[in-house]
């Protein structure tokens, strides 16, 4: 009977992660990533890689393992083992370097007006500064995933949330507005001006022309004459005394 009652009073023991959720959550990987998958664990066997998801996800639950199963659907790259514990625990804040790196493509693709978060958005600003532009090459990839990533532990220590930035729409992409668009007259045109004119204080003065100078007209040199004193004393004594009188005042 006190046996009974002693089991009775035990709490439900919980389900913990297993080998078996291990090989379930490898062959998952597999079949979903194919060369992504055996890419990142290279060197390594099945069973040594299905050995350390035991040893590192061991302290979940079924339900946590669940829920990472299940946000894993939705990934793009398989992740890395403390990532899917994160998804499991529910933790995990922000968009994996993956979603990010897929993210900052489209971004790049579209002219930079796709939409795009806040830290993915850093990442890509501070790959490209070197380069130019992002590209899709294995290269740019573990870049931008590195950059990436150190920007998310930043912003976990600073407890800083993540945004969405909304898509920018582009000049002329809209085609409704352009059919709708009518062309106004050379008179409602006038109408619209004169109006805006008035709004801006903006009077019609007519502008006064600067002065113009006229050249003045040349004038033809002056030549003094002077007769020789041997030749012609008279007319050099007349010349002479008619300076003196000039400069005197005689």
């Amino acid at each position: 009977m006190r046996n009974d009652l002693a089991q009775r009073e035990q709490p439900h023991a919980v389900q913990q992660f297993s080998e078996q959720d291990a090989r379930k959550l490898v062959e998952d990987m597999l079949f979903m990533y194919g060369k992504k998958f055996t890419d990142q664990w290279s060197g390594l066997k099945k069973g040594q890689v299905i050995e350390k998801f035991v040893e590192k996800l061991s302290d979940l639950t079924y339900e946590q393992f669940l829920r990472g199963l299940k946000r894993l659907d939705t990934a793009d790259w398989p992740p890395s083992i403390p990532e899917f514990k994160n998804w499991c625990k529910g933790g995990y804040e922000y968009q994996t370097h993956d979603d990010a790196w897929l993210q900052a493509l489209m971004y790049e693709k579209n002219n930079r007006s796709h939409e795009i978060k806040k830290f993915a958005k850093q990442a890509f600003e501070e790959v490209i500064r070197p380069y130019g532009h992002l590209g899709s090459s294995d290269t740019f990839y573990k870049v931008f995933c590195s950059v990436y990533k150190r920007i998310i532990n930043d912003a976990k220590e600073r407890s800083e949330v993540d945004v969405l930035y909304d898509a920018v729409p582009q000049v002329g992409t809209s085609s409704d507005q352009d059919s709708n668009h009518v062309c106004v007259t050379n008179e409602e045109a006038k109408k619209h001006l004169e109006a805006l004119k008035k709004k801006l204080n903006v009077k019609n003065r007519a502008v006064p022309q600067p002065q113009k100078l006229q050249p003045a007209p040349k004038q033809s040199p002056v030549h003094t004459y002077w007769p020789d004193p041997f030749d012609n004393p008279d007319e050099y004594r007349a010349m002479t005394s008619n300076g003196f009188n000039h400069i005197f005042g005689g």
